[in-house]
């Protein structure tokens, strides 16, 4: 029991995948360290299977040979850190066109207000895809917005390693909010 005790004060330190998976097997599911681990092990994992596939593979090369570059992937922390700093100009401007927008009292407006609220204990990027596409960070318990043409969207994001995908009809001012598991998103349209 004395080993069992040393490790699991140990576990939170540990970057052996091995460890780790051994100790969230008998972990109570309601164990704290549950939530650290986890994604700790996600990441883990693809760190090894990363480095597996960028290992050169001894091969004999041939005239035949394709190369093919690939565009260098961003992590998604550094994406959510580029999206969510504005300069002062581009922030004025953002306010901007998000009040012209809620005093137009013109129906026919093309354009309408997406406030997406956070209700989740990760930061996450809402990718809107339509006919034009955006991208927006959203703060772990914070909120953000975006003006969008009218329009049909599929709105994705990664919220604490679960995919979150929906499909909606943007005619009007619309809240979306997401929350842990715990508890359900909700629409509200005003």
């Amino acid at each position: 029991m004395i080993c069992a005790q040393g490790s699991s004060n140990n576990i939170l330190k540990s970057n052996n995948i091995q460890e780790i998976e051994n100790y969230l097997k008998i972990a109570h599911p309601d164990d704290p360290k549950r939530m650290v681990l986890k994604p700790r092990l996600v990441a883990l994992k693809n760190k090894a299977w990363t480095e597996r596939k960028n290992i050169p593979k001894s091969k004999e090369s041939t005239m035949n040979n394709i190369v093919i570059t690939q565009k260098p992937v961003i992590d998604e922390s550094q994406e959510f850190n580029r999206l969510i700093m504005l300069t002062p100009q581009e922030h004025s401007g953002k306010t901007v066109k998000l009040l012209n927008t809620m005093f137009n009292e013109d129906i026919d407006s093309n354009e309408a207000i997406l406030l997406f609220k956070n209700q989740s204990d990760c930061n996450l990027i809402l990718r809107i895809n339509g006919k034009e596409n955006y991208s927006m960070a959203v703060p772990t318990h914070g909120e953000n917005f975006i003006v969008v043409n009218k329009d049909s969207y599929n709105l994705t994001a990664n919220v604490c390693h679960s995919s979150y995908s929906s499909y909606k009809d943007v005619r009007k001012g619309m809240v979306i909010t997401i929350a842990n598991s715990q508890n359900r998103p909700e629409n509200n349209i005003f």
